[in-house]
């Protein structure tokens, strides 16, 4: 199964040149976590469910902040995120072409939109994506780093997060949706760009790309929940090269891309917001 990433990158260059609500319970998912998948898809990206916002809880603001961990608020209604802390990322959306009849919303460079009921606890917006009828893979992804490399082409640049533990995100799915949902983590070793892995169609199990560290969320439902997911939590699926760092794990000196990644034929609608290192 191989994914792909992210924003078109001309488009990505043209624009560079020119609190979270209801449920708050933290996950810290196992070290034998992974199983997952890709996929999926919904009808309608306007639906969702009761987007409504609640007061029940807001997410845990008692510790120390740090404005450089913050990948995106969503706010600014763009593909693109945050440029603090020396990133320059994007948002993608997309799935398999080789899947007949599936549709996925946005298809391409995603735009955060209105969360539906007068916001999350002060968050106006929130990437949303809707799709169905993929029977590999689909995906919302995040790129970390834009740019080239002694003059050479323009492309994915990786980013140097080996100072943080891991990810914080709130998240929350549609009435329609399945609750099936794959956060991964794409390195030096599992990106094409990192020029370890084998990206042709003739790849090996043992040398194909795309095989990122990830887990799958849990809970995951209509409310909206806080995620807290350590690195050290996440796993490979064992389809391609397996990681070359001395335990075997996630690579954070040279993460490419932040993946919430859908299963194989399931309907999906799928809200994000305030993601953020820790």
């Amino acid at each position: 199964m191989k994914t792909r990433h992210a924003l078109t990158l001309t488009t990505l260059a043209a624009l560079l040149a020119a609190s979270g609500c209801s449920s708050t319970a933290d996950y810290s998912p196992p070290v034998t976590g992974a199983g997952g998948g890709l996929g999926g898809a919904a009808g309608g990206r306007g639906g969702g469910g009761a987007a409504g916002a609640s007061t029940s809880s807001c997410g845990d603001t008692s510790g120390p902040v740090d404005p450089t961990a913050v990948i995106d608020d969503m706010e600014a209604t763009s593909p693109l995120t945050l440029m603090i802390g020396g990133r320059n990322g994007a948002w993608w959306a997309g799935g398999d072409p080789t899947s007949p009849g599936a549709k996925i919303d946005p298809n391409g460079d995603a735009s955060s939109e209105v969360i539906p009921g007068g916001g999350r606890c002060g968050s106006l917006h929130a990437m949303h994506v809707t799709g169905q009828g993929f029977t590999v893979w689909s995906q919302l992804s995040v790129s970390m780093r834009y740019g080239s490399v002694d003059g050479g082409a323009d492309g994915l640049l990786p980013y140097d997060a080996h100072i943080r533990t891991g990810l914080t995100f709130w998240a929350r799915i549609g009435d329609t949706s399945g609750a099936q949902v794959r956060l991964s983590v794409s390195d030096k070793y599992t990106r094409p760009e990192g020029g370890f892995c084998d990206a042709s169609p003739s790849a090996t199990t043992t040398t194909a790309c795309y095989d990122n560290s990830g887990v799958d969320l849990a809970p995951l439902s209509q409310t909206w929940t806080q995620f807290r997911i350590p690195f050290g939590g996440l796993a490979q699926r064992k389809f391609g090269l397996q990681e070359q760092t001395p335990d075997k794990t996630l690579d954070t000196s040279s993460i490419y891309t932040i993946q919430f990644d859908f299963y194989p034929n399931e309907i999906f609608d799928f809200w994000l917001d305030d993601i953020s290192f820790y």
